[in-house]
């Protein structure tokens, strides 16, 4: 009786299993070729449409201009204290300080800071927001925090709270991206990209990458993937990320 009811026990664990691997499917996702970078500790990259350029911010606080190739163009002259996250959009780049909880809107053609926005979060200095991305579905701004807890929060254009969710499918958070409906959540510690609902953020798909400290994510026009790596120094670029299998 003992020894039947572990058959079925192990029986139901393993169709759980099962289960959670069938609704969350898992690829290997591998980098084409890489380059190392001349910004220091790039923490977040973000592609241009109309320029054909990356913008890459650094750790240091710093904004960079790159062309595709990764080559360094130019540096803003305004200086922040600790960049975590960029967006673009429009004519103007949305950069996440994470230490002082600003956001710094950039003149994208000056690359000068135009506004300044407060945005509260509790928690320790570098325990801040570390990504930030524009969801198209939803019209709104959204921000993550790191790590212990991930917060996912959205914003309107004033950046004023609206909403905010707990995420929990990952270690850690270092980039967010949304692209073509879905939105992309990169994870340092598990060196994995979620794809998640822009409406709900829940995880449809993982894609395993091997690259340490990948701190950064976006798409190019074609729809390649490109990965800061800031302890390394470098950019990874990727073939276009495998159709949605819903």
């Amino acid at each position: 009786m003992h020894r039947t009811c572990s058959v079925v026990l192990v029986g139901i664990l393993f169709l759980f299993s099962s289960f959670d691997k069938k609704n969350i499917p898992v690829h290997s996702f591998k980098p084409e070729s890489h380059i190392t970078v001349k910004v220091p500790e790039p923490s977040d990259v973000v592609y241009d449409e109309e320029t054909g350029h990356l913008f890459v911010v650094s750790d240091n606080g710093l904004l960079y201009e790159c062309e595709a190739s990764g080559k360094v163009i130019r540096r803003s002259p305004d200086k922040g204290m600790d960049f975590e996250g960029i967006e673009v959009k429009g004519d103007y780049l949305y950069i996440s300080d994470e230490s002082p909880r600003t956001i710094y809107k950039y003149n994208k053609k000056t690359l000068k800071i135009e506004n300044t926005y407060h945005v509260p979060y509790f928690g320790a200095r570098n325990s801040g927001f570390e990504s930030i991305t524009y969801n198209a579905t939803k019209h709104c701004f959204v921000l993550v925090s790191e790590k212990n807890p991930i917060k996912i929060f959205e914003y309107n254009e004033d950046f004023q709270s609206l909403r905010d969710y707990s995420f929990h499918a990952a270690r850690d958070i270092s980039s967010a991206r949304w692209y073509k409906g879905q939105m992309y959540l990169l994870s340092d510690e598990d060196m994995c990209i979620f794809r998640c609902d822009p409406n709900t953020y829940e995880v449809k798909e993982k894609f395993k990458i091997d690259i340490l400290n990948p701190e950064g994510l976006t798409f190019d026009k074609t729809g390649n993937v490109i990965i800061s790596a800031d302890d390394l120094e470098r950019l990874y670029f990727f073939k276009t990320i495998p159709a949605n299998n819903e």
